[in-house]
């Protein structure tokens, strides 16, 4: 588990590492998101979580790919996930 300290809960570990800021260098305004070098399906999404990496696909838009990684962090994660802020419909 890394770095793990034994007076936190995993939770508060997770939570640590997760609020941190998104590097200036970042391809995507969405946590789990970066750019693919795939030209039809342009955005990838994948997640990180405990030592395991979840690909999660390629989308073809940067919202889509948003998306699957909000499913997939509250369904790997639950409900302690730190998920994106999406724009309503």
């Amino acid at each position: 588990m890394g770095y793990f300290n034994c007076t936190t809960t995993r939770e508060e570990y997770y939570l640590s590492l997760a609020n941190r800021p998104r590097p200036a260098t970042a391809s995507s305004s969405y946590r789990g998101v970066s750019r693919s070098t795939n030209p039809k399906l342009p955005w990838r999404a994948a997640l990180g979580y405990r030592g395991r990496r979840y690909y999660l696909g390629n989308h073809a838009t940067e919202l889509e790919a948003a998306q699957a990684y909000n499913r997939a962090a509250l369904s790997v994660i639950g409900d302690y996930a730190v998920i994106n802020v999406l724009p309503e419909p």
